[in-house]
């Protein structure tokens, strides 16, 4: 069973990542919702596929894929982990909307998800690796930038919590 965060804010739309994305986030026509996946062992990240026609090839990421018709965002992520690690118990809360300016250019909700499975009791399906880092690893990877910007300022609101 997926448990989410009982509060009402899982359902209304979490504030901007920063002003520039409200901006950008006017004229994107296509959703998305990523999951900043939080283990044990750490940050789970997965590499992304070296194919030209993706968004960050080659990049380390988030997890998570494109809103589809009906859907919510929380319904998505909760969707994209189970496809992406087989991931059944998760507990989810939004945290911030960004623009995925320099991939697609889709508005992606971004989510906290906590797990209590280790990376290798996950099942990757979508990607070429997955591994878990600390914030300080994690950061020097080759990163999607979109990514690479929800990971510092989850990094700042943790050591302000």
């Amino acid at each position: 069973m997926t448990w989410f965060d009982p509060d009402p804010t899982v359902l209304a739309a979490p504030p901007f990542l920063d002003a520039e994305d409200g901006e950008l986030a006017r004229t994107t026509t296509a959703a998305g919702a990523m999951a900043l996946v939080l283990s044990p062992a750490g940050i789970v990240l997965h590499l992304r596929d070296d194919k030209s026609w993706i968004p960050h090839p080659g990049c380390w990421s988030l997890f998570g894929g494109a809103v589809e018709v009906g859907e919510l965002p929380a319904e998505t992520v909760l969707r994209e982990l189970q496809e992406e690690l087989g991931l059944d118990e998760v507990e989810c809360r939004p945290l911030w909307r960004v623009v995925d300016a320099h991939g697609d250019g889709r508005l992606l909700t971004i989510f906290e998800a906590r797990t209590s499975l280790r990376p290798d009791q996950m099942v990757l399906t979508e990607g070429q690796a997955l591994d878990a880092f600390e914030y300080d690893a994690a950061l020097e990877l080759k990163l999607a930038p979109f990514c690479r910007r929800v990971l510092e300022r989850y990094a700042v609101e943790s050591q302000r919590a």
